[in-house]
């Protein structure tokens, strides 16, 4: 069990909206992060306070589900050509107008991939403390524009952090045009 990999189903991503159960600070910590980058081991030896029981609560209730299995929501990830970009004069387009631009009409990623991809993506790209703030921004979203919005912001991020090469990687991987 603690050499697999788990990720959030969609009842683990109701419970952090809903806060339902009555689960310890750690725990929900845990499934709050948990994205199937990572075995449960190595999980268990980031997230100070949670034990072997906790991923075995998480899975007991549904929360959490071995990568790949029915019910978790794998990311999907698609390679898009860049498109040049338009003018230099023009004025610059509101941040709405720059996400169906980015985004493609329609966008290549759907609400629930877009979030897996997101959720796995911000403790690798941010770190784990940066990352878990992220995650929480990530799960107050409530539509895909929101998702598409705060990806541009991980991409700013990643840019600012990383360099440029390592922010255009993330472009094509969200299927962001340049």
């Amino acid at each position: 069990m603690l050499d697999q990999c788990y990720s959030k189903t969609d009842a683990g991503r109701a419970e952090i909206k809903a806060r339902a159960l009555a689960l310890s600070r750690s725990t929900r910590n845990l499934l709050l992060v948990l994205d199937g980058s990572r075995t449960a081991r190595e999980w268990l030896g980031l997230v100070q306070g949670v034990a072997e029981a906790d991923i075995a609560y998480l899975l007991e209730h549904g929360l959490i589900g071995a990568v790949g299995t029915a019910g978790v929501a794998a990311p999907a990830v698609a390679a898009v050509a860049p498109v040049a970009p338009g003018p230099a004069a023009a004025p610059p387009p509101s941040r709405s107008t720059r996400q169906l631009a980015a985004f493609g009409d329609p966008p290549q990623l759907d609400y629930q991939q877009l979030y897996a991809y997101l959720s796995s993506q911000a403790t690798k790209q941010l770190g784990l403390m940066k990352g878990y703030v992220f995650a929480l921004e990530v799960e107050q979203c409530h539509d895909l524009a929101e998702l598409q919005g705060l990806a541009l912001t991980l991409v700013e991020r990643v840019q600012q952090n990383k360099g440029a090469e390592a922010a255009a990687q993330l472009r094509l991987a969200l299927g962001i045009r340049v």
